[in-house]
């Protein structure tokens, strides 16, 4: 029996994997995440190994106490993984956007893999087919943008993200709307055709919090299962404990 912790910027998830199966899929605000892995712990005996992804740089200290029972793997640069990382600043590759590139190696092989993921940020991530990570780009999410036209401005409004059909805002609030929804749209869609002209056999993801906002319409695109970060987390673990 294993444990999976993803510790995002507003977000923990925990999966427990036993037998082949996901038995817990649970997810808490951070200032429950600490507590709610003590109670997994707690309440399942016999756990093998635990393996944890935090963007938040908080758990390590946390998991230290529990290093002498089981094996406690953190995701990072320095670990065993299933693709090649010829990132420039490789301790700099966040652990989050590892996860990801391990789920695309294990789940899509033998093809080029664009990841986008929109949470806090939205991340580019390019695993060509031989399985080497070159590189990719980060840039405001949702969220990031709205704060940002507020903070920056005199008199713009902080408004709650929206899915906008028409790109022409008639109001200073349907501006700001479809200026942050169509910019994103707008951005990803360059970002595709970029990659779509200069590599064949393209498979491209698109996963993340926000990622039920974009139109399905996004050609070529296919959105990643539930399971995505987990099955990722876990190809890492294996390689990394020699399960």
């Amino acid at each position: 029996m294993y444990l999976i912790v993803d510790i995002g910027n507003t977000l923990a998830k925990f999966f427990l994997y036993n037998k082949g199966q996901w038995v817990v899929q649970e997810k808490v605000g951070l200032d429950l995440c600490f507590e709610k892995i003590e109670t997994l712990i707690g309440n399942y005996a016999g756990l093998q190994g635990v393996i944890y992804s935090d963007v938040s740089h908080r758990a390590g200290f946390f998991f230290e106490k529990y290093s002498n029972h089981f094996p406690v793997i953190k995701v990072g640069f320095e670990m065993r993984l299933p693709f090649t990382n010829d990132y420039k600043t490789p301790d700099t590759l966040g652990s989050d956007r590892i996860v990801l590139l391990a789920a695309a190696s294990q789940i899509y092989s033998n093809t080029n893999v664009l990841i986008i993921d929109l949470g806090t940020c939205i991340t580019y991530d390019f695993l060509s087919s031989d399985r080497i990570y070159c590189g990719g780009a980060i840039s405001p999410g949702f969220e990031m943008r709205y704060k940002a036209l507020q903070h920056f401005t005199g008199s713009l409004p902080l408004l709650e993200p929206d899915v906008v059909e028409n790109p022409e805002g008639e109001t200073t609030k349907g501006s700001i709307h479809s200026g942050v929804y169509w910019g994103i749209v707008d951005e990803i869609k360059a970002r595709i055709d970029y990659y779509e002209r200069n590599y064949n056999s393209l498979t491209i993801i698109l996963t993340g919090g926000d990622a039920n906002k974009l139109p399905k319409t996004l050609k070529n695109s296919i959105f990643a299962h539930s399971n995505f970060i987990s099955e990722g987390m876990l190809h890492l673990l294996k390689l990394n404990i020699n399960l």
